[in-house]
């Protein structure tokens, strides 16, 4: 079974468009990539995470409307289209990006992605291994108290998309991931003002400032409350599809006493693939 039976119609983005274009895409189509087009051409891809990366640590003072996505666009990692799921997966991994696009010369015939190869993986593989044969057992936290820009430079420095915030008795009771940071930017990033500081030019430094909007505004003003949790004696492909019928990138995973042994993410799931 080739990648081509499982591949889907690129989701496009003209190479003009600006960060703030590019946001709000990601956010409406609530996908996590765009192919960059340039004359109908296929010049680049686009990530959500290369946004969050970008986004948090530019100290540019342009507003998102005045950024064009070429400054960040990534380029297009071309297979043919007779290659398999395991190779597929290995490649995904070795290179560390999340799709592949099937195609050649700057025309792309269609893309695999992590999600893709996901339900491959709960489609075919039951009973095979479970979450605790490939889960991350380290994870990152904050706190509901924590200023947001301690949040978002802990998530830079570890280069991680989402974060578990826990409260006060150390109860995990929500994420922040880049699709919440995301979410802020849009609804604040029209803003003449907020608290003497400008957001429509500064919205960057402002997650990152200790005197701005990102002191101000704490984890729990962010996050998304609840979390969607796996046991990590539960079946692979059964918690491959918790991920896709909440479609989420990752999963916190529960011990045998109902606390937090680490996170099961679809990177995760590649490494999985990859081997069996």
């Amino acid at each position: 079974m080739s990648i081509e039976e499982i591949a889907n119609n690129p989701i496009s983005i003209i190479k003009n468009s600006t960060i703030s274009d590019a946001i709000r895409m990601l956010l409406n189509t609530k996908i996590s990539r765009l192919v960059v087009v340039d004359n109908g051409r296929h010049v680049g891809i686009i990530t959500e995470k290369d946004i969050g990366l970008f986004l948090f640590s530019e100290n540019t003072m342009q507003g998102l409307d005045d950024i064009p996505i070429s400054k960040i666009m990534k380029p297009i990692e071309f297979v043919d289209k007779g290659l398999n799921h395991k190779d597929s997966a290995k490649i995904m991994i070795e290179k560390g990006i999340s799709s592949l696009a099937i195609g050649k010369d700057e025309e792309v015939k269609g893309i695999i992605t992590k999600s893709d190869l996901v339900t491959f993986v709960a489609e075919n593989f039951s009973g095979k291994k479970k979450v605790v044969d490939f889960m991350t057992h380290d994870y990152e936290f904050t706190h509901t108290a924590a200023p947001l820009y301690k949040v978002v430079r802990k998530m830079l420095e570890k280069k991680i998309s989402r974060i578990i915030v826990k409260n006060q008795n150390e109860e995990a009771v929500g994420i922040i991931s880049f699709r919440d940071l995301f979410r802020i930017s849009i609804e604040l990033g029209s803003e003449e003002d907020y608290s003497g500081f400008n957001l429509s030019q500064n919205i960057r430094r402002g997650f990152l400032s200790e005197e701005g909007f990102g002191n101000i505004s704490l984890a729990r003003d962010v996050m998304t409350k609840g979390l969607i949790t796996v046991k990590f004696n539960e079946d692979l492909a059964v918690a491959c599809k918790i991920l896709l019928e909440n479609n989420v990138s990752g999963l916190i995973v529960l011990d045998g006493n109902d606390g937090i042994s680490g996170i099961f993410s679809k990177t995760d799931i590649m490494r999985a693939l990859g081997s069996i």
